[in-house]
This record gives C-alpha cells, sequence and structure tokens, in this order.
C-alpha cells in the first residue's frame, strides 16, 4: 500500500469518514504498526481539536429574530404541494385602512370593514366618542358586539376591552353610552338599500 493511500485511509478513519470495510483494514494494519497507531492518534488529536475550535450555534438576537418574522408574516407562503397562497376570496383591512364615515348620532362614526350578502350580515367598526350614546332600538335581527377599547354601558352593564354582547332577534336595545369613549366590532343584518358596490368580500 502507498503512503498516501494509507494517510488518506487513516485520515478519514480518524474522523469517522471511512467505511466499514477501510476500518476494519487500517486497524488490521494498526495493529502490526506502531507509526502508524501514531499517526492515527494524531489524526484523532487533529480532529478533536477543529471540532473543539468550532463556534458554538448561538439564537440570533431579539431584534434579528423579530425582523425575520416580520418577513415572514408579510411574504406569501407556499402552500403544501402548491404553490404561494392567493389572496383571491379574502379581504384585508389593516389598521390604517378604509375611511370613518359620520353618522346622524352625534359622536359615532364608522368605518365598514366586509359585507357578507352570502350569510347576510355587514361587518363595521364604531367609534363612539366620550360621553355619547347611541340611542336605544330594536332588533330586526342578531347582533354581536365587541368592545375593542374603551367601555360601553348597555342594560345596566359596562363592557371594556374583550367584553362581548349578543343581542338576539326581536330584542329591545336600551340606549348605549360611551362615559370614555370606545371603539367596537360589531356583525349585524345588512342594511336595506346598502349598495352592491359596498366593499363585498369575494367569494
Amino acid at each position: 500500500m502507498r503512503c498516501t493511500e494509507l494517510q488518506e485511509l487513516a485520515s478519514a478513519h480518524a474522523v469517522g469518514a471511512s467505511t466499514a470495510a477501510e476500518a476494519a483494514r487500517i486497524e488490521a494494519l494498526a495493529a502490526d504498526d506502531a507509526d502508524l497507531r501514531a499517526e492515527l492518534a494524531s489524526f484523532r488529536d487533529a480532529a478533536a481539536a477543529v471540532a473543539i475550535g468550532q463556534p458554538a450555534t448561538s439564537s440570533p438576537s431579539a431584534s434579528v429574530r423579530a425582523a425575520v418574522l416580520a418577513k415572514i408574516a408579510c411574504t406569501p407562503q407556499a402552500m403544501p404541494g402548491g404553490t404561494a397562497g392567493s389572496s383571491e376570496g379574502f379581504l384585508f383591512r389593516f389598521r390604517d385602512e378604509g375611511e370613518w364615515q359620520p353618522t346622524p348620532v352625534p359622536g359615532l362614526r364608522v368605518k365598514l370593514l366586509s359585507v357578507s350578502k352570502d350569510l347576510g350580515h355587514r361587518t363595521i367598526l364604531a367609534d363612539l366618542a366620550p360621553g355619547a350614546s347611541f340611542p336605544a332600538h330594536d332588533h330586526g335581527g342578531s347582533e354581536d358586539l365587541m368592545v375593542l377599547s374603551g367601555d360601553l354601558v348597555t342594560e345596566g352593564r359596562t363592557l371594556q376591552a374583550g367584553d362581548y354582547l349578543h343581542a338576539g332577534p326581536g330584542t329591545h336595545h336600551a340606549a348605549l353610552v360611551s362615559p370614555n369613549g370606545c371603539v367596537a366590532l360589531i356583525v349585524d343584518p345588512i342594511p336595506a338599500g346598502t349598495p352592491e358596490t359596498e366593499d363585498t368580500v369575494p367569494a
């Protein structure tokens, strides 16, 4: 066996890269050759030194992790077994999008989020100024309301951020008052005469 070939076998064996046959061969040769045993030991020491000298894998800083996650969040992701997701059939409304519209009720403005004609309801944001009130009214259909911020007093209860109210069809709703102002998410029946051109969720 040539010296170069023997060194290659010895170095591969030292780092665990030799085949079973090569390992058996080099071990058999080393059993009768003190110089080869010494060379194997030298290769093992060198491999260990390289391994120890490798920098440990560290977690990214909080700022780097946040930046990566933010990039992922705004990048269309590939669907399993398919291509990147499509926005068809979805309607996004971000915090600063859409226009607040005044209403005949003093201190109340609303922002339409969507109209789901297949279900017969719409979703809106309602912003009631501090001290403003929404007058008593009757519900022809179910209404769901969740307070997102501020406070809202109705039916003898005070609702705060995260509190929810469901009003069934045919209920009479007493006035709603907001001592400190509030923003609420409301899902209610589509009012008669809603234009077809309103922001309708695509089918």
